[in-house]
């Protein structure tokens, strides 16, 4: 170890062997580093060393004037040299410091060195494993890159081959048949399964059609429909067969049609659609089989069903039913004798309870097996309703196997579908049609109720409605049909009705004896007109308006006719009112009122005439005090009207008034039945008796005044005596309110 006072010059630098003196402070190497400096400039100075150390001082103090212990010494004023002195003793004794502590821990540093280049070995071989490690991860990495290249072409070669297998799959089921569907569709029965094979091969041909274009380039599709073709000849050869062989079953007449085709035909209506879109000859030749069998299948039904029908027919009326006819008629017999025909059938004017046939809620025709064991026979109408009934039944269920079964899914979506089934329809039920259209005919020939013929309108109106509500739109033309047949003889029936009572009125002659009493022909008008209104209620047909106002002029006139023919102008009031007010009861039993024009019109006839019977039955029991009225009014001046003549009216008047009232309320009372038009004419009268009395007191007491102002004016008392005993010698008439109590008492009489 050296000493570090062993001949070391104070300004050399110390080396030491393993020691590394570049690593002190950069502070304590400038502080050495200025000792050593003046230490040299100290021997190498001789005699000029303040000039030097005033240069120095000069260049190294204003590198130190930012320095804190320079600037304290400065500002103290120490003397640099024995401050540089002290201050290189204090770096000695650092520096030996230095040295001790070196010897102290000199072992540590060297086994620390030892350690260091231990880790450098280990380093450098930590990173040689690193490099070789980086080159493999670098050699992994393009194994996976190619591994991920080949990942993704299989993956789009995978996805290629899929869509390609679809695709393949797709046309292999769409063009490969099932062997056991080839056997079962050539060899087997037509049952269900053969059903279920025949949709599948169905499936194949038109998968074949829509994508033959497509795929024609394909040896499979090239390969495939010539034997599609042979197969779907094969299966139209078997379905043509079974259809017929069942279509021919309809021919008996036991068999019921619409259970064959709800259990048959329907069931197996896919074999059908097959034969109308893969072979349209031979479907054409099973719907001529199925028109040609079930044309006459239901043409022998309805025949058979009308002329059963016919055998239950009640009549009704005949030509002799008519409005203008007496009770008792005479008609010749076939050997032309005489002899009275008495009215014993149920009444032909009167709707009664035939309306019931227009009740919705029992939609049943007549059975005919059921209806032949009873006696009970039934208008034409009941009739007319089966029949039509059972004809818009049939054809209900007709048209809809025919759109079912003949009409493909395809082609029921368009109008050519509907056509179709038209067509069909048509040529089947044509005859049946005719048959029903004969039906009628035959009934409208003989006819002559009116009542049965609207009736007969109203069940067509009423099958129209249905058949629209079912959407079956193949009977208009039977509708239309039927339409033109009933109106015209409906409009003829009730043209003979008007002819009837012009007949009636012009053959009118008086009779001997005056009957009050309402003719038949009021009554049997008032019994049709109500029956009439009630079919046209809901329906305002304008014919059946029109032709009832004809008749009911016809029937007017009549009346009016009568009427003037009887002398006897009071009999012939009683007996129109009589007539009118019967009319009207029965116009009210049916449920009309006031604003229904036959009401209104027979109401204003009847109150016409009700005033003029007021003011006839006035004349009859009163006619002195009306004359004398309507003359007194006529006057200018009321001093022109007699005294005399007031005093006599009076007179008459208070000795006779209540028995006339009495003889006008007898009277009444014995012309009118009805207690309701009865009190309403009684109120007349009496009402144009306090009228009239009223106006006989108004000029009684004006003449009476008058002359009493007259007889004031003289101014002598014997004038004034002689008036006044005037005065008092005209009869006081009975005064108005006596009368009116005395009315009173007649107002429930009846």
């Amino acid at each position: 170890m050296i000493s570090p006072t062993s001949g070391i010059k104070p300004g050399s630098d110390l080396v030491f062997e393993g020691f590394d003196t570049t690593n002190e402070p950069h502070e304590t190497q400038q502080r050495n580093g200025g000792g050593h400096g003046s230490n040299k400039r100290s021997d190498n100075s001789g005699g000029d060393s303040h000039s030097d150390d005033d240069d120095g001082s000069e260049i190294e103090l204003p590198d130190m004037q930012n320095d804190e212990l320079i600037k304290e010494v400065l500002t103290k004023g120490v003397d640099l040299r024995l401050y540089s002195q002290q201050i290189e003793k204090e770096l000695n004794v650092l520096e030996e410091q230095q040295l001790d502590s070196y010897e102290c821990h000199e072992q540590a540093l060297l086994e620390l060195d030892s350690e260091i280049r231990g880790c450098d070995e280990v380093l450098a071989n930590m990173e040689k494993l690193l490099v070789n490690f980086k080159s493999s991860l670098g050699a992994i990495n393009n194994d996976i890159q190619a591994l991920q290249n080949d990942s993704l072409s299989m993956s789009m070669r995978l996805k290629n081959r899929v869509v390609a297998e679809k695709q393949l799959d797709k046309i292999i089921q769409g063009v490969v048949v099932p062997p056991e569907a080839v056997r079962v569709i050539c060899d087997g029965e037509v049952n269900e399964k053969y059903l279920d094979c025949l949709i599948e091969v169905n499936k194949k041909i038109a998968y074949m059609r829509v994508h033959s274009k497509q795929h024609r380039k394909l040896k499979a599709f090239q390969e495939i429909q010539p034997e599609l073709d042979r197969l779907c000849l094969r299966a139209s050869s078997k379905i043509r067969d079974f259809l017929l062989d069942k279509i021919n079953d309809l021919r008996s007449l036991n068999t019921n049609a619409h259970v064959m085709q709800s259990s048959i035909f329907l069931k197996y209506r896919f074999l059908n659609h097959f034969l109308i879109e893969r072979h349209p000859e031979a479907a054409v030749e099973v719907r001529d089989t199925y028109i040609h069998i079930m044309r006459q299948y239901y043409l022998d039904h309805f025949e058979t069903y009308q002329r059963g029908l016919m055998k239950l027919e009640r009549p009704v009326a005949d030509k002799t039913d008519v409005v203008g006819m007496e009770e008792h008629t005479t008609k010749l017999s076939l050997f032309g004798t005489a002899k009275p025909v008495i009215k014993d059938k149920a009444n032909v004017f009167n709707l009664g309870s035939r309306a019931s046939v227009l009740d919705p809620s029992d939609p049943r025709a007549l059975v005919l097996s059921i209806a032949g064991e009873s006696s009970e026979r039934h208008s034409f109408e009941v009739l007319f309703r089966s029949y039509n009934l059972a004809l818009a039944d049939n054809a209900t269920t007709e048209y809809d196997f025919i759109m079912q079964f003949f009409v493909s899914p395809k082609a029921r979506q368009k109008i050519t579908g509907s056509d179709m089934a038209r067509m069909v329809f048509g040529h089947i039920f044509e005859p049946s049609i005719r048959v029903g259209e004969q039906f009628a005919k035959s009934y409208l020939e003989t006819t002559y109720d009116a009542l049965g013929i609207l009736l007969c309108v109203r069940i067509i109106a009423q099958l129209a409605g249905d058949l629209q509500r079912r959407l079956v739109p193949v009977l208009d033309a039977y509708v239309n049909s039927m339409n033109m047949l009933l109106w015209p003889r409906f409009q003829a029936i009730l043209d003979s009705h008007i002819e009837s009572v012009k007949r009636l009125s012009s053959t009118y002659r008086s009779k001997p004896k005056s009957d009050t009493q309402p003719p038949a022909v009021v009554r049997r008008y008032a019994e049709l007109a109500a029956s009439l209104l009630r079919l046209n209620n809901g329906h305002s047909t304008h014919v059946v308006a029109l032709s009832l106002a004809r008749l009911r002029t016809e029937v007017q006139g009549f009346l009016s006719h009568v009427a003037e023919a009887n002398s006897d102008k009071h009999m012939s009031l009683v007996f129109l009112i009589n007539s009118y007010d019967h009319l009207l009861t029965v116009l009210y039993e049916n449920g009309f009122g006031e604003r229904e024009e036959e009401v209104a019109s027979w109401k204003q006839e009847l109150s016409t005439t009700v005033l003029e019977f007021a003011e006839s039955e006035l004349e009859r029991h009163f006619g002195y005090l009306k004359q004398f009225v309507v003359e007194a009014e006529q006057h200018s001046d009321i001093g022109q009207i007699s005294v005399d003549g007031l005093s006599r009216v009076a007179g008459i008047f208070n000795g006779e008034w209540r028995g006339q009232i009495a003889a006008v309320n007898s009277s009444i009372i014995q012309s009118f039945s009805n207690f309701r038009t009865g009190t309403e004419i009684l109120h007349a009268v009496l009402g144009q008796l306090i009228i009239y009395y009223t106006r006989f007191h108004s000029l009684y007491d004006r003449r009476c005044a008058r002359r009493n102002s007259k007889g004031g004016g003289d101014g002598s008392g014997t004038a004034a005596g002689a008036g006044a005993g005037a005065v008092a010698g005209v009869c006081q008439p009975v005064g108005v309110q006596n009368v009116m109590v005395e009315i009173k008492k007649y107002r429930n009489n009846f």
